[in-house]
């Protein structure tokens, strides 16, 4: 009974008319007794359980009670403590040191604690960008016992009158015991920003047909530049060729001013042919021929038209060395100018809803002009649409490509891997490449369970068009993913099983599929 009527002495307490404030228990009168509330008595050091266990029957002292409180939050830096004194029937007082978690009273996980609010603060903005009222009242939670519901309705109207930022609140201990400081964080929003990093993934990945590969880029980023360090280790996810090497990118999304960027990307990667796609090679000196190394170097510049849509252009310089060691003198350059048109879109959330949307138009074409021996035109258009409820998710992505004239082996397009027509291989579908694409796909997901439905073709311009389907289940916990693919228009029954690790969502726009 004693531990009940303690509680609803403490919250009544602060309730109370102004009148009975005054009957609190000035200095000098007699402790009668004197708890702590919230942790065990034996979490505390012994010298400080001695020190508030011969407060019974001394003098009233409250900057001696604030002390002992620090020295609580001093030995217990996750808790914050307050101090409360209340009258006893006979003239004397009551001590309660209250000790809970500084979260604890936003999640109402204790409801009869208070704590006085020292400071509110607003970082990432100036205060003189709010509205005058909104400033006012967030000042005037200051000196009054933090009302959740109120610090909420707050944080909702500064979310409303910063629609390009990011708004959190979070509660330190302020710098008096049993006081605490809230803290409003305003981060530019990434749909805010005219440019944005493209994004370079992370992988490391087992096709079942296709054996391992792994891609680590090693992102050092700022709010402005990324720099990136790339090993490759026989990746063979994204293109006909399996590669392994190094490079370095580097990228800038300001030069002056927010709508203006700037990519630089060298890289060199060692090459391993499958048999499929040299024996296919062979058959057909129409093609590019295959090589042992290749070196890029690609300067590229963005500039955006808006906030949704961008352009850009540069060049990429490449040097492809020939498979066979003997005649070093025989490489051959692939020199294209780049242009790209980009447009993305991401929605905040509402009700739990987002939708985001990326396309991009790219061309890539070799020319004279650039003393590339190897003269092409490259078109790709692709999309990704993603409409998320709760846990619900859906996915919607599609591509279409044309290549014309004598293009590097590296810009043909291929499907049947971890991303596109999951249950083929791609070596039985064009071991070389195409130089025409068209794909499509549809995936839910909820939670990390997923279904899938892919369609596509890959074909040569002088080559009938076969389109292929397959679907399939997935199980996607985190950047952790699982898939199992049927091919459905063939005859053989087969699955394909991919796994592995990825981190970031594919490129669009300057980078290939």
């Amino acid at each position: 009974m004693s531990t009940l009527g303690l509680l609803i002495s403490l919250l009544i307490l602060p309730l109370l008319p102004q009148q009975a404030q005054e009957t609190d228990p000035p200095d000098g009168t007699r402790i009668n007794s004197a708890q702590v509330s919230g942790i065990e008595l034996s979490r505390l050091s012994p010298g400080l359980q001695e020190e508030i266990g011969k407060l019974a029957g001394t003098p009233l002292n409250r900057q001696h009670l604030r002390e002992l409180a620090a020295r609580i939050e001093t030995e217990q830096p996750r808790l914050i403590a307050a101090v409360r004194v209340s009258p006893d029937p006979d003239a004397g007082a009551r001590v309660v040191f209250v000790v809970a978690r500084m979260r604890d009273q936003e999640h109402g996980a204790n409801v009869n604690i208070r704590y006085a609010v020292e400071d509110v603060e607003i970082r990432g903005v100036s205060e003189h960008e709010l509205d005058p009222l909104l400033r006012a009242d967030l000042q005037a939670l200051i000196g009054k016992p933090l009302d959740p519901e109120e610090a909420d309705r707050l944080e909702t109207r500064l979310k409303d009158a910063l629609p390009d930022y990011d708004v959190t609140r979070r509660t330190v201990r302020g710098g008096q015991p049993g006081r605490i400081r809230l803290i409003f964080d305003a981060t530019r929003a990434e749909s805010a920003r005219w440019l944005r990093f493209e994004p370079l993934e992370a992988n490391a990945i087992f096709h079942s047909d296709q054996g391992w590969g792994a891609m680590l880029p090693i992102t050092m980023n700022s709010r402005d530049v990324h720099v990136t360090p790339i090993i490759a280790i026989d990746n063979g996810d994204d293109l006909i060729e399996e590669y392994s090497g190094f490079g370095l990118r580097f990228e800038t999304r300001k030069l002056g001013t927010e709508r203006l960027g700037a990519f630089f990307e060298w890289n060199t990667f060692d090459q391993t042919w499958r048999d499929a796609t040299l024996a296919t090679l062979a058959l057909d000196p129409g093609l590019a021929r295959p090589y042992r190394n290749r070196m890029t170097v690609t300067p590229l510049v963005k500039f955006a038209i808006t906030r949704q849509l961008s352009i850009g252009g540069g060049v990429s310089i490449t040097e492809l060395d020939p498979l066979s060691e003997v005649d070093f003198s025989d490489s051959q350059m692939a020199n294209a100018a780049i242009g790209s048109l980009r447009f993305s879109e991401r929605s905040k959330r509402r009700d739990d809803q987002r939708h985001d949307v990326d396309a991009a138009f790219t061309v890539r074409a070799g020319t004279n002009a650039l003393e590339s021996d190897l003269v092409y035109e490259r078109y790709l258009g692709q999309a990704d649409y993603s409409y998320r409820w709760a846990n619900h998710r859906v996915l919607v992505s599609g591509m279409a490509g044309r290549i014309e004239g004598n293009a590097p082996l590296f810009e043909r397009f291929s499907l049947g891997d971890s991303r596109t027509l999951r249950g083929w291989n791609k070596y039985d579908i064009a071991p070389a490449g195409g130089d025409r694409v068209l794909y499509g796909s549809v995936e839910y997901r909820y939670r990390g369970l997923a279904m899938f439905l892919d369609s596509g073709a890959v074909w040569n311009r002088d080559a009938d068009r076969r389109a292929r389907f397959s679907a399939g289940l997935g199980f996607n916990p985190g950047p952790v993913f699982f898939t199992l693919g049927f091919p459905l228009n063939t005859d053989e029954f087969r699955a394909v099983f991919t796994m592995g690790l990825r981190f970031s969502s594919s490129a669009v726009g300057f980078q290939k599929n």
